[in-house]
């Protein structure tokens, strides 16, 4: 018998019926868009729970056997580890559910540093439970190593940019477009991304390009759009020159400011 639409409210209240009873996993919650507000209809569901240093095995285990109760598994994806988060992650997509509407759960060993439960950078994550008082006393950002920290990238972008722009032009001069886009999106665009999120968002310097159309000023985001499409090799000269003039001011900027992080 074929299994009804999955929601997103069936899918979040699966895992947490299946969890919660379990002794050894102290605190789930959402993360994701939902720590901003900014979830919509097509945001997939981001779970995260804290448990047991040598129950993450288990943790899945139990999580697809729930889930096999309510969708039918049509993909899921491990994270390979080591995952530059240090956890466990795995990613679920359904054949009962649109596309979009995936499981991305993270399991979390207790002893673990960093579990993400910063609200000053990851936002006000809706909590399912929490018998381990993770979020009651959530870890602070220290500000003043983030400004030692900003300061040091902006120095060190500089000597990148200045390094190795000739890369991009050289690959240009013999007709080695790809390579010459490879070059000018990793040595350029990236640098000149991270100063725009230095400027405007400090806390989350090193996100990317996640969420810049609701991170920058609309000009300066179409402006960065206009730099990130290149129609064809031609435009990459003129292109790169924009971009390290921008990259450029932005340093100069950001350097003749008294502090780039704000006070708590």
């Amino acid at each position: 018998m074929p299994f009804p639409p999955l929601t997103r409210a069936v899918l979040i209240a699966t895992i947490r019926d299946t969890l919660e009873p379990l002794p050894f996993v102290h605190c789930l919650w959402e993360g994701g868009s939902t720590g901003f507000d900014r979830a919509d209809r097509w945001s997939d569901v981001d779970l995260q729970c804290e448990v047991d240093d040598e129950r993450v095995a288990d943790i899945f285990a139990s999580v697809e056997a729930a889930l096999s109760r309510v969708a039918e598994i049509s993909l899921c994806f491990k994270v390979p580890e080591p995952a530059w988060h240090g956890h466990s992650q795995r990613f679920y997509r359904f054949a009962n559910a649109e596309p979009w509407l995936m499981l991305d759960f993270v399991v979390m060993k207790r002893g673990a540093a960093h579990k993400f439960n910063e609200p000053e950078v990851h936002g006000t994550c809706p909590v399912l439970f929490d018998r381990s008082g993770l979020f009651e006393n959530p870890i602070r950002t220290d500000r003043a190593a983030l400004e030692t920290k900003l300061r040091d990238r902006i120095a060190m972008f500089r000597a990148r940019v200045a390094m190795f722009q000739i890369l991009i032009e050289k690959e240009g001069w013999r007709g080695q477009a790809i390579d010459a886009l490879h070059f000018y999106q990793g040595l350029m665009l990236s640098a000149l991304v991270e100063l725009l999120r230095i400027k405007y968002d400090p806390l989350r310097h090193s996100w990317g390009n996640r969420y810049l159309h609701r991170t920058l000023p609309p000009a300066e985001a179409a402006r960065l759009q206009s730099l990130m499409f290149v129609a064809s090799p031609a435009e990459i000269p003129a292109k790169r020159a924009e971009a390290e003039a921008w990259f450029n001011a932005l340093a100069d900027e950001l350097d003749a400011r008294p502090r780039l992080v704000p006070p708590a």
